[in-house]
């Protein structure tokens, strides 16, 4: 594991609470584009040039055949980047969403800083919208190097006593009472990873579907039982949902902070300690009690 770095949380007087780095608000014509909505929204319409990545949408686990998939997407987006000689991404989805900030954290952990996302909703304004014909897919890498800021099972397993776990899925999902957000499927193993604590990827979002901005952040962020000496990790049920949350740690001063890629789609597979299991569809008995945080304490949601 790596050293621990210097912890220190960016106090509310040290930012620009207007914004979060990472979001734009504009794009132009200059910019490499990437659409992260469904593809058939895509094909449709979308911005001149836009390109669409079906990986995205999917889910990986991490041991090698799946980081040689996932990584080897990464290399061809990259390399895609570079040969259009723009040194700005954008990234859109239906809002701010998890797609968008998936790619968003992928490209910024492959070290591309000049990459943002759209902080717009879905229908917006285009000019001259056409149909996207640019989807991409890419061939298998055959010896990936994973990001920094993304850790495996293997990573997981080793350190499970030393990390501080977050599980950013729904309550159902934490309860054991849910497989994953949509469409769970009867007989599907349900559970978190042991020890980890409840931070509901809807509470990253206002009431009209925007990103809350940093000074909300920071005092959901001081009700969380964090522990600035330990490194954190970041989980759902697919590798999307923990983007975002990861984002806004990393602007706020956090610096041991990762996502695991495998998630609950890989450790729910695996032989490693589970909390809250159960069987989608089967009657379940007992909950264990959630352990929550990085709310406002003062307010119900």
């Amino acid at each position: 594991m790596a050293k621990i770095r210097y912890f220190k949380l960016l106090l509310v007087e040290d930012l620009n609470l207007s914004n979060w780095s990472f979001l734009t608000d504009s794009y132009t014509k200059n910019d490499f584009i990437i659409d992260c909505r469904a593809q058939n929204l895509y094909e449709e319409g979308t911005i001149p040039g836009a390109y669409y990545f079906p990986f995205i949408k999917k889910a990986f686990g991490s041991d090698l055949e799946s980081q040689k998939k996932m990584y080897g997407h990464l290399k061809g987006i990259f390399e895609l980047i570079e040969s259009s000689k723009k040194t700005r991404v954008v990234v859109f989805d239906e809002g701010m969403g998890m797609f968008a900030a998936r790619m968003l954290y992928f490209l910024r952990c492959g070290g591309f800083k000049e990459s943002y996302m759209l902080a717009k909703k879905w229908p917006f304004p285009i000019e001259d919208k056409i149909p996207g014909t640019l989807s991409k897919e890419f061939p298998i890498l055959d010896k990936p190097k994973p990001f920094e800021g993304i850790v495996d099972k293997a990573f997981m397993e080793k350190n499970l006593t030393k990390l501080q776990i977050f599980d950013t899925r729904t309550k159902e999902e934490y309860d054991g009472k849910l497989p994953r957000m949509t469409n769970p499927e009867p007989g599907t193993l349900c559970g978190r990873l042991p020890g980890a604590f409840l931070w509901d990827w809807r509470t990253f979002f206002d009431t009209e579907g925007y990103v809350i901005d940093r000074n909300t952040f920071i005092r959901r962020l001081q009700g969380f039982p964090f522990m600035p000496e330990r490194p954190t990790v970041l989980y759902d049920y697919n590798g999307a949902r923990s983007c975002l949350p990861a984002l806004m740690l990393k602007e706020v001063g956090y610096r041991e902070v990762y996502t695991y890629q495998g998630s609950w789609f890989e450790w729910r597979k695996s032989s490693l300690p589970k909390q809250a299991v159960s069987i989608y569809g089967q009657e379940v008995k007992t909950q264990a009690a959630p352990r929550v945080g990085g709310l406002d304490r003062r307010k119900n949601y």
